[in-house]
């Protein structure tokens, strides 16, 4: 997910106050400390084996709150998909000292039974005692943060947090009931306030610190601003972090991450926090990859998937990417800290290059355009442009079926008709062209879906962004591939998989 400050420094050149939080996002997982997780250089965990967290899917049955709700209609997930997407939007060389076991972490996913939300979570135990949360795993992001309570009755934070979060509530409470975890932090023997005096807090800056420094000893203050009113703000903490080993169950503990305390939420949605997969200095990928290796990868199942069936992203060596077929590698960039920009020169449909300006590609902090790939965000996004020419395409393609006509509040695709038997073999495939030749052509299930199955309703399911938003390769065109993100290298790489 893209923060709407850091989005709109990567598209207008303006200075970034934090990370913009999607929507739907989801998914997530661990915590970091300068707005990240800092991760023990030996953390205490059996050589032989990998850690996983278990992900969730946002309308699974497991997702904190949704235990006592009915099950929603496939158009609902799909509205509430994009107007979590739309928050979303309106919002170095570095040394790997490698780890000589080789040894890695591996985060189990777990999907829900709608996984076409996009959202994924991992629980994760955080403090001591440990305190089970779950947090929304995101690209486009280089914060984690918690929603979080610090209790104290006359220390300098209590008589300097007013001042500082004004009327907002201290802590979020959920719509109606309470549906999300918060952490005490408090209450945690482990737990560390950072100083805003430190170096430590300085060095959080980019990722939201503010100048709000009362006293030496006061909190590492932060303030995340989103598109559409929403903010996040808190303070910076170290803290424990505890994940369960894959096969024999037992903890591995990570020292010192730093984590982001939420004491005040606005208008986001229910989730416990965000886990922040963008590379910064202070990110969770960062630090992963000082110990584990400068690479992660993950594999997100297709949507239709039982809420049963699992994959996993893996922080170092991943045996699975040496047994698909060789991946197709693309470079990435940096636009901003916590995002993956990638050169896209053109997209093709049924082999078709398509006639689309090329200055939408060229990413510029004055003129906006690019495209990243942001795990966080469910639906792909295009400039105009770009999506006028791909939708020409696809309305000459379906132009046999019943149109049906849609309602922009009620769901975010306009071209939607009737195909209750569908050959989707027959369907011209979409791809897009990287600069240094790479193509990625997803399934066409990945982007030309049923709204309510069963009864044929069928949508192309891209979003018209405007040239700012630029482009987004969100988590629904991913699916059935597995992705690999070289940190060294800076180089992404993708090919088809299961996900098994």
């Amino acid at each position: 997910m893209v923060s709407s400050q850091k989005f709109g420094q990567m598209m207008k050149g303006k200075t970034p106050s934090s990370f913009l939080f999607i929507v739907l996002l989801l998914s997530i997982v661990v915590i970091n400390g300068d707005g990240s997780l800092f991760v023990n250089s030996n953390p205490s965990h059996d050589e032989d084996d990998s850690i996983t967290f278990d992900l969730i899917h946002r309308e699974s049955p497991k997702w904190p709150g949704n235990e006592d709700q009915p099950p929603k209609s496939q158009r609902e997930i799909i509205k509430e998909r994009h107007l979590r997407d739309i928050k979303r939007q309106q919002a170095k060389e570095v040394t790997y000292p490698l780890r000589k076991d080789g040894a890695g972490i591996k985060l189990k996913v777990e999907s829900g039974a709608d996984i076409e939300l996009g959202g994924y979570l991992a629980e994760v135990y955080i403090g001591t005692p440990p305190r089970k949360l779950t947090l929304l795993l995101d690209t486009a992001s280089d914060i984690t943060w918690l929603n979080c309570k610090y209790d104290c009755n006359d220390c300098l934070h209590a008589r300097h947090r007013d001042n500082f979060y004004g009327k907002h509530e201290r802590y979020y409470t959920g719509e109606g009931k309470k549906s999300v975890r918060v952490f005490q932090a408090d209450r945690s023997s482990t737990f560390k306030p950072v100083p805003c005096s430190t170096i430590q807090c300085r060095a959080l800056r980019e990722m939201g610190s503010v100048g709000f420094c009362p006293s030496p000893s006061a909190h590492c203050m932060y303030n995340m601003s989103y598109l559409g009113g929403d903010i996040a703000a808190g303070f910076f903490g170290e803290d424990i972090v505890r994940a369960p080993l894959t096969t024999t169950g037992r903890s591995l503990k990570l020292k010192h991450m730093v984590i982001g305390c939420t004491e005040t939420v606005v208008k986001l949605n229910k989730v416990d926090g965000i886990l922040a997969l963008g590379f910064s200095v202070s990110s969770w990928a960062d630090k992963a990859s000082r110990n584990f290796g400068p690479k992660f990868s993950y594999c997100l199942m297709d949507f239709a998937s039982h809420m049963n069936v699992t994959s996993h992203i893996t922080f170092g060596p991943n045996n699975k990417v040496a047994s698909h077929a060789p991946m197709i590698h693309t470079k990435f960039f940096l636009p901003n800290p916590g995002h993956y920009g990638v050169d896209v020169t053109g997209i093709s449909v049924g082999g078709k290059m398509l006639d689309i300006p090329e200055e939408i590609w060229i990413y510029s902090n004055v003129t906006g355009g690019g495209t990243i790939i942001d795990l966080g965000s469910s639906n792909a996004w295009l400039s105009e442009p770009a999506y006028e020419a791909v939708m020409a395409e696809y309305r000459k393609v379906f132009s046999k079926y019943q149109k049906i006509i849609t309602d922009p509040a009620d769901i975010p695709f306009e071209l939607c008709f009737k195909a209750p038997n569908i050959d989707y073999s027959s369907v011209p495939k979409l791809a897009y062209h990287f600069l240094d030749g790479a193509v990625f052509e997803p399934p066409v299930k990945n982007f030309v879906a049923e709204t309510t199955p069963g009864n044929g309703e069928t949508c192309v399911a891209i979003v018209k962004s405007n040239t700012y938003t630029g482009t987004l390769i969100g988590n629904v065109m991913m699916q059935n591939y597995l992705w690999e993100f070289d940190l060294e290298e800076q180089t992404v790489g993708f090919t088809p998989s299961k996900c098994a």
